[in-house]
């Protein structure tokens, strides 16, 4: 986890910037918060666990990372999502791709089709989101799964907002 930790840092500065003030957590899913956002997504998280980063300046929250895992065609896929502090996805990128086939999900044209969306936006390939030819278990794995990642960083913010953290 050392070296993805330190590449996930380094893609949050690149994204927000050198000057924010970062908060890393290793976050366990709550049971309901789980049950909701895994029937919603249609994906079951892999660990019990994400990685998250609260990116702050001053005392304003300006976004939140979300570091997850969703199995390929039989290995994890290591990404990470970037949100504005309303829970807009404002970038995202594939920080470990272990399969031989399905690469192509690591390439920025593909990634940029998330950009803007959130928890209550569409995430269906071969309607917003575009397939790959020979990248199909990639493909709907990422999807789904930044879609899990959206649907959590609703609920993050929203906890936070409301002081019930």
């Amino acid at each position: 986890m050392c070296d993805i930790r330190e590449r996930a840092e380094e893609l949050i500065y690149d994204q927000y910037g050198k000057d924010k003030i970062i908060e890393y957590q290793k976050y366990v899913v709550p049971s309901g918060g789980k049950e909701l956002v895994e029937k919603n997504s249609g994906m079951r998280y892999m660990f019990p666990h994400v990685y998250i980063w609260w990116i702050s300046e001053s005392d304003s929250l300006i976004g939140l990372a979300i570091l997850d895992n969703v199995k390929g065609k039989s290995l994890p896929i290591t990404f990470i999502t970037f949100f504005d502090h309303t829970g807009n996805i404002i970038g995202s990128h594939i920080v470990k791709y272990r399969e031989d086939y399905g690469w192509e999900v690591g390439n920025r044209r593909w990634l940029d089709q998330f950009l803007g969306l959130n928890h209550g936006s569409v995430y269906a390939v071969g309607k917003n989101i575009d397939g790959i030819s020979g990248a199909t278990i990639s493909v709907n794995s990422v999807t789904r799964g930044m879609k899990r990642s959206s649907l959590l960083a609703e609920l993050l913010i929203k906890e936070r907002y409301d002081g019930s953290e």
